[in-house]
């Protein structure tokens, strides 16, 4: 029996597998047309599969010598560098039964020119030289004399019969593609995509014809959701239920999958996860931005600092604006980049308040009680929460989220932050007794800002077929809270203003 594959490159034999044709079809177009180029992704989105995959598809015709560059971090000398890729050169031609005398010893970089050569020779195939891991090598000077070489050879590429040379990497290998002597082109970086939908459906879809179990229609969205087609998270969540909340059951449900969010969230050291949290704290002031600011932060690949974040699979390009585009790293980022508030939950929640008194007969949450509630709490604590901090509008996401989670989370209800909605994200919502309430939050917005939010809101009341929403707005200019309401075409929309110029304490009644 297969099962989700959680590392390495992907064994068809044993692991679920996703065919990725367009991608494949293009590598091999510039297989066959002599071109030399760089493949790029972050770790765990299948590049290396992929890689293995064409060099199936190449090997009959072409010879393939795929190595990796991951052991070369210290190397300093070329001597050095040399025995390394002499030795898994001759590795890789060993494992294909291909017996090749290579009597002298080289010492110089520019000899690989000697062994392209001697290999054809023996083979009599064009060679494909696959490279994983080249940013490894982090030897300036040794990479540069190694490109020269390979840009040598690109000029007699039909001579020595290298008929292609990729290099793989976990970014974009800028300093390669944008140098004109350099024989690789912009134009064919590929970068490898993450799992669309169907393909994501696809391999859920393997594991259910061959074990009988079965993915309900709304795990197989909130899998999807969550990991945004991301390779290893995808299936990391797959494996997760199959092999653990799950182990036997005939079905795989929402509830199943809650506890395997739970974990990803607060349990479990995934590296996926970890690696994403680790780039982006070198780069902290920006990713404050990024998550508690959205929407302000233009994408620019040559502001280094957003390059970097880009790279490293951190944030994404959407539609010009930097966000992050993978609803669990999103999760995580905030939980991680939170304001600290720490000792603030006995002054929202004290022990005398109870979740009983804010729920309606039926078990529905009467969330303008609620919030009636949170500005006591605002009123008492306000200037000591907001007054003189730099805040993004997240922070006062953040404050409301854990505010409302106290309560919710006692009636067994959960509060998520940025929920995907057909193409958009609500700021919060709110699951309760399977009913849910959407709310949107702005922080020191204009009238017209005012009136694109309330449109926004709208649109996603509209498009979850709900009849109810909130847009909480926070702002330094007015001068005392607030709250009307709008009724349009059916929907209701509860609007609620929010002070946040507080004095001091004392002051605040």
């Amino acid at each position: 029996m297969r099962r989700f594959c959680t590392s390495g490159p992907v064994d068809k034999k044993t692991c679920y597998y996703v065919e990725r044709p367009d991608i494949m079809k293009e590598a091999l177009d510039h297989i066959e047309n002599w071109r030399y180029f760089t493949v790029s992704a972050p770790r765990q989105s299948g590049k290396t599969t992929l890689l293995n995959d064409i060099v199936e598809k190449i090997k009959d015709k072409y010879l393939p010598i795929f190595i990796s560059f991951e052991s070369f971090g210290g190397i300093k000398e070329e001597k050095e560098f040399m025995e390394v890729f002499l030795k898994k050169t001759r590795k890789k031609l060993m494992k294909e039964n291909i017996k090749i005398e290579f009597n002298k010893k080289y010492k110089r970089i520019r000899e690989i020119e000697d062994i392209v050569d001697k290999i054809y020779e023996t083979t009599q195939k064009n060679i494909i030289l696959i490279i994983d891991e080249f940013e490894k090598l982090n030897n300036e000077e040794i990479m540069n004399t190694f490109l020269h070489v390979i840009r040598s050879i690109y000029h007699d590429r039909e001579i020595y019969k290298l008929r292609s040379v990729i290099l793989i990497s976990v970014g974009y290998l800028s300093g390669i593609l944008e140098d004109n002597a350099s024989p690789f082109n912009i134009a064919e970086h590929l970068e490898v995509p993450y799992f669309t939908k169907e393909q994501v459906y696809d391999l859920l879809s393997q594991h259910e014809k061959e074990t009988g179990q079965i993915f309900e229609e709304k795990v197989k969205e909130l899998i999807w959701h969550n990991a945004a087609g991301q390779p290893g998270l995808t299936n990391g969540l797959a494996y997760d239920l199959v092999m653990k909340k799950a182990k036997g059951e005939k079905i795989i449900t929402e509830k199943h999958f809650e506890k395997t969010l739970y974990d990803y969230m607060r349990v479990y050291i995934d590296k996926n996860i970890s690696n994403i949290i680790n780039k982006a704290k070198k780069e902290k002031e920006l990713m404050m931005k990024i998550l508690f600011e959205p929407n302000n932060v233009e994408f620019n690949i040559y502001d280094e600092n957003i390059k970097f974040l880009y790279l490293n699979g951190v944030i994404d390009n959407c539609e010009g604006i930097c966000c992050v585009k993978v609803p669990l790293y999103y999760k995580a980022l905030y939980a991680r980049f939170k304001p600290q508030i720490n000792g603030e939950k006995s002054q929202m929640k004290p022990f005398d308040e109870s979740i009983k008194k804010y729920l309606n007969k039926d078990g529905s949450l009467d969330l303008n009680k609620l919030m009636k509630r949170y500005i006591e709490y605002i009123k008492s604590r306000g200037a000591i929460m907001f007054k003189g901090r730099n805040y993004y509008e997240g922070v006062y996401q953040y404050n409301l989220d854990q505010f409302l989670g106290l309560y919710v989370e006692a009636a067994d209800g959960k509060v998520y932050p940025e929920t995907q909605i057909g193409g958009g994200r609500i700021d919060l919502l709110i699951n309760l007794n399977n009913k849910e309430y959407l709310i949107e939050i702005k922080a020191n917005i204009d009238e017209d800002q005012y009136e694109k939010s309330k449109k926004q809101i709208k649109e996603y009341i509209k498009r979850k077929g709900i009849k109810d929403g909130w847009l909480i707005i926070y702002s330094n200019t007015i001068k005392d809270f607030e709250y009307i309401t709008e009724e349009e075409n059916g929907i209701k929309l509860h609007i609620w203003f929010i002070k946040t110029n507080f004095k001091n304490p004392s002051k605040v009644k």
